[in-house]
């Protein structure tokens, strides 16, 4: 037999947990869960009262006004921008209508200059058949002038034929100057 003076305790089982032991070691895990939540917190803190006092310091303000400025300025340049853009586009538009204009005022300037190389040939033409018509005009004078010599000499014999030769004259030369004023006209 087994001595008596031992006396060993049963050892608890999981199942059969002492309610006094499983409080301490809970409260011991949530001790050291709270120690971690308020270092956390004292951690988060510190970053906010840092971020605070950046975001409140000079420089930061400077940099935000200079930020809103730039904003300000960009907006402004954009709509320059814009307009820019407008007055090109009614400049393009406006220098398409004049490349149209100048090219319609080419092609009738060169439909005035071939109709201007007509009538100067024409002209040319004209003035070359008054020449001619000039110079049958002083050849029927002097013929004229001739039969009026012959018609002189030959006047002292014959009275009646003289004045049918001047009337035939000088109704030669009236016909010769009326086609003249009318070729010139």
């Amino acid at each position: 037999m087994a001595p008596l003076s031992y006396c060993y305790r049963p050892v608890p089982r999981d199942d059969n947990l002492n309610p006094v032991l499983m409080g301490c070691k809970q409260r011991w895990w949530l001790w050291i869960l709270l120690a971690l939540l308020a270092l956390v917190l004292v951690i988060l803190l510190g970053f906010v009262i840092s971020y605070a006092a950046k975001a409140n310091s000079k420089a930061c303000k400077d940099g935000l006004q200079a930020e809103q400025e730039c904003r300000n300025i960009t907006h402004f340049l954009e709509d320059q921008l814009t307009q820019a853009k407008k007055a090109l586009q009614r400049t393009e538009i406006q220098g398409d209508t004049c490349n149209r204009t100048v090219v319609t005022l080419m092609a009738s300037l060169k439909k005035e200059k071939d109709q201007g190389h007509k009538q100067q040939e024409q002209v040319q033409k004209l003035q070359g058949e008054i020449a001619e018509l000039k110079q049958k005009l002083k050849n029927a004078s002097n013929e004229l002038e001739q039969l009026r010599k012959e018609t002189k000499t030959s006047d002292s014999g014959n009275d009646s034929t003289s004045f049918g030769n001047t009337i035939n004259l000088s109704v030669v030369s009236m016909l010769l100057t009326l086609s003249l004023v009318a070729l010139l006209a």
